[in-house]
């Protein structure tokens, strides 16, 4: 049973809409059911004559997390980023923004698919991915111990809390 207290987002999966008060905006799109929300995103936000930073990854690997890392360097107050696609690549998109500075009012997510998840072991650090759900079980890819996938989810590493049985 899953715990009633959780750390886990609660992301929107219909489109959370951008926030017309930004200044100028960034859009992210990770996969390709997610490519059709991010071009709605930008057609909305050329219309209000502001700019727009994209970036489209079929993941959130290093090269797209380097970029919203470099974006995140040259943004100014007002700046909004939108991202879109799986909870395994948004997470990771996200904790690059949070530690870039950007704040959560500053972000919209939408998320496109929650099957596939980072789960990081509290015995080695290592981290797996998985198609899993909290409580259910796998085997860290590190040290070999089967986890316990909790449902707590770090903002930092970007990744569920797996621990021995």
């Amino acid at each position: 049973m899953v715990a009633s207290h959780t750390s886990v987002p609660r992301w929107p999966t219909t489109d959370p809409g951008i926030d017309e008060s930004g200044r100028a905006f960034a859009v992210m799109a990770f996969g390709g059911e997610a490519a059709g929300v991010a071009a709605d995103w930008c057609e909305r936000i050329r219309a209000l004559a502001r700019p727009v930073w994209v970036r489209r990854s079929e993941r959130a690997d290093e090269d797209a997390l380097a970029a919203l890392a470099d974006r995140l360097r040259l943004v100014n107050v007002g700046w909004r980023l939108l991202l879109a696609g799986p909870e395994i690549d948004v997470l990771r998109a996200h904790a690059v923004a949070l530690d870039g500075g950007a704040l959560d009012a500053e972000l919209r997510i939408l998320v496109t698919d929650d099957r596939r998840r980072r789960v990081r072991c509290a015995h080695c650090a290592a981290t797996t991915e998985a198609d899993v759900r909290p409580d259910e079980r796998l085997r860290c890819s590190g040290c070999g111990r089967t986890l316990v996938v909790h449902a707590h989810v770090s903002r930092v590493h970007a990744a569920y809390l797996g621990s021995a049985e």
